[in-house]
């Protein structure tokens, strides 16, 4: 029994739904077809039918039919007539050949002379014109004496009359085979007043473009779930079953392909038609051995699925007729497949699947109305196809289960997740959720000592200035809690620009920015500034001061240790590098120093107030270092940018050995900014 408050939420679920049913059965209700007190069922008799009872409503005609074999006539010959059921096809008149051409005809009487009719003709077998009192009204193809005469063509239309003065009408449908195994049409034929028939036939197609809609959409829907949960085979199989039969939507019935696409040619539409057959029964087997592997042995998967392969292929590459004729063979194989699939289905129920029951009942009417639809197709029967109806109650059922299948796997998933998530979010703290990332790990348990990937990124190393001198006024517990200040201070200016802390070492801390260069320097611009603003906001704390050196390159991120104890490591020459430069930052007085690489890695070097101050040698590299200033007070600012060309030709003449041009160019810096500790550093060693 299932709980209140799942039966509940259950109802809410499967609403939408309920909702789109019930906008089917809307529009069900709404087709004249189903009123009765507008369709009458009428017996055609030896070629004749009054409709003098319905004559404002919608009749469906069927019986015998005046039939004229090898002649295109327009009406009744009343000599030594010879009759066919009709819809049927020409062999209930009799006629053994498959190919050939005739004439059905019908005098219809009862009518309204002032009122203006219709007559609707489905699928014609191959092609028809439809002449009403000696006119010709509208044809579906062109139909010929010969095979070369012919042009085949699938529609469904209405013809439009007017009835004689005495209310009388002689149908005269004028029909040839040449392109599919017998002749005559297994469509519902109807007669009514003009206004109602259209009414019917907008009704026909609204319903069938809603419901191609619903099965298209919920096979997107069924495929998007695979997508996420790919262990969920089924939901591929169910969805492609879903989209097939919602294409077989548009290809018969209104044939509503040949809308949306009046140039395509008979034969490819034939092809399409018919293809959808062998590719559903295929869709179905899969979905069945997907969802009851141990109850689908490899022999009947073989023996339902090989010869619906085969058939596809004949209605690919051969011609059009040669699957006409086999049709009705394969037609009684999927009328089996069908039946095996729904035994596979009550074993399931037998034995207490939890899905089988909702399976069980959606393929119930999804089977109903594919047999109804076979026996259709094979002439037993005439009608519109009522698959696409029964899919979409499948659907209902299916939809139904899998909402109660993640109901039941979000319930279970939260309570062994629960746990975990204590875990995880306590290892997270102590492993970057980025080092698993880049590990391609989704779990820390997943990850090994020596896996490692080499990526290139930023690194910037931070540090705080004269800390020991600030610890030692502090108690222990003063230390942490100072330490922890300034890093939530610092460490959301850092996950903003897309970077993540990967080490802390006392009082610093080194960080990765994979997006580069430009991430990791407006980092190091926004801490300074953060810094400055803390420091301006508390002045009854202890003064901070930051250096920061930055550094970008190729890096090799992985994880060091033995499997009981293991550390997330960086391990490149620019880790070595971005903390030399954190720490020369005290020798120049500087807040941030990067690397050459780092200056030509910017967007545009020319934007940031930056100047050279020394050449370095990391490991197997030299490259020049840059003090980046723009976070220095006013005044102290000015007077950097003012002497920024001097002390630019100063460095660069020290390295190239110029040492008396470098005097120059420092003696102008030393006599606008006397206080420069760069070029006071430089002065000192020339002296």
């Amino acid at each position: 029994m299932i709980p209140f408050t799942r039966r509940f939420k259950l109802a809410i679920a499967v609403f939408p739904f309920l909702l789109l049913l019930s906008i089917i059965m809307i529009f069900l209700r709404s087709n004249p077809l189903n009123d009765r007190n507008t369709i009458a069922k009428r017996l055609v008799s030896d070629g004749f039918v009054d409709l003098s009872e319905n004559r404002q409503g919608i009749n469906q005609l069927k019986g015998d039919w005046e039939f004229v074999w090898k002649e295109f006539v327009s009406e009744r010959s009343y000599t030594d007539p010879t009759w066919g059921r009709f819809p049927g096809s020409w062999r209930d008149a009799g006629i053994k050949e498959h190919f050939g051409w005739g004439t059905y005809v019908l005098r219809v009487s009862g009518l309204d002379p002032d009122l203006r009719y219709a007559f609707s003709i489905g699928q014609t077998i191959s092609a028809c014109r439809i002449v009403i009192n000696e006119e010709l009204v509208v044809s579906l193809g062109v139909p010929g004496t010969t095979r070369e005469t012919e042009i085949p063509g699938w529609g469904s239309v209405l013809a439009y009359f007017k009835p004689a003065s005495d209310g009388s009408a002689d149908i005269a449908v004028q029909i040839s085979n040449y392109h599919d195994r017998y002749g005559g049409t297994n469509a519902s034929l109807y007669l009514g007043e003009a206004g109602v028939m259209f009414r019917m036939q907008d009704r026909q197609k609204m319903t069938e473009i809603f419901i191609f809609a619903i099965l298209g959409v919920m096979a997107l829907f069924f495929w998007a779930l695979y997508f996420f949960r790919k262990k969920d085979v089924h939901f591929s199989w169910f969805a492609a079953i879903c989209a097939i039969v919602a294409f077989r939507t548009l290809c018969y019935d209104s044939f509503l392909l040949l809308d949306l696409f009046p140039g395509l040619s008979w034969q490819a539409f034939f092809r399409l038609g018919y293809a959808t057959f062998p590719l559903a029964m295929i869709f179905y087997i899969g979905f069945l051995k997907s969802m009851y592997p141990g109850l689908l042995n490899r022999f009947f998967l073989v023996l339902f699925t090989i010869p619906h392969a085969g058939f596809l292929a004949i209605i690919t590459f051969l011609p059009v007729l040669v699957p006409a004729f086999i049709l009705p063979f394969m037609q009684v194989f999927g009328l089996a497949t069908v039946v095996y699939g729904f035994v596979v289905i009550v074993r399931a129920v037998l034995v207490r699947d939890e899905s089988a029951l909702w399976l069980a009942a959606g393929f119930s009417f999804a089977i109903i109305t594919f047999f109804y639809d076979i026996f259709v197709a094979m002439w037993i029967l005439s009608g519109i196809s009522l698959t696409p109806i029964g899919m979409s109650l499948c659907l209902f059922c299916i939809a139904i289960m899998v909402i109660e299948q993640y109901s039941s796997s979000f319930r279970k998933t939260r309570e062994l997740s629960a746990q975990l998530h204590a875990t995880n979010c306590s290892l997270r703290r102590f492993v970057p959720a980025e080092f698993l990332s880049f590990l391609h790990k989704a779990s820390i348990s997943e990850v090994l000592p020596g896996d490692c990937v080499d990526v290139e990124m930023a690194v910037l190393s931070a540090d705080i200035r004269a800390f020991t001198t600030i610890a030692e006024n502090m108690t222990p517990a003063e230390v942490f809690a100072f330490l922890n200040e300034y890093l939530e201070l610092v460490a959301p200016v850092i996950r903003r620009n897309g970077g993540f802390i990967a080490k802390y070492e006392g009082d610093g801390f080194t960080a990765l920015f994979p997006s580069g260069a430009e991430a990791a320097l407006h980092t190091g611009v926004q801490v300074q500034a953060a810094i400055a603003r803390r420091n301006r906001e508390h002045p009854d704390k202890p003064y901070l001061t930051v250096g920061i050196g930055i550094d970008n390159g190729p890096l090799a991120l992985g994880a060091i240790g033995v499997v009981h104890r293991m550390d997330g490591t960086v391990i490149s020459s620019c880790v070595k590098g971005a903390a030399h430069f954190e720490s020369t930052t005290k020798l120049f007085h500087s807040k941030i120093l990067i690397s050459e690489a780092v200056y030509f890695a910017l967007s545009d070097p020319s934007g940031w107030q930056a100047r050279p101050v020394d050449r370095v040698e990391i490991g197997d590299r030299v490259s020049f270092l840059f003090e980046v200033y723009s976070t220095e007070p006013d005044d102290i600012r000015d007077l950097k940018w003012k002497t920024q060309d001097d002390l630019e030709h100063a460095v660069f003449s020290w390295f190239s050995g110029q040492h008396d041009e470098a005097r120059v160019f420092l003696a102008r810096v030393l006599s606008v900014f006397p206080e420069d500790p760069v070029a006071k550093y430089y002065e000192t060693r020339l002296s």
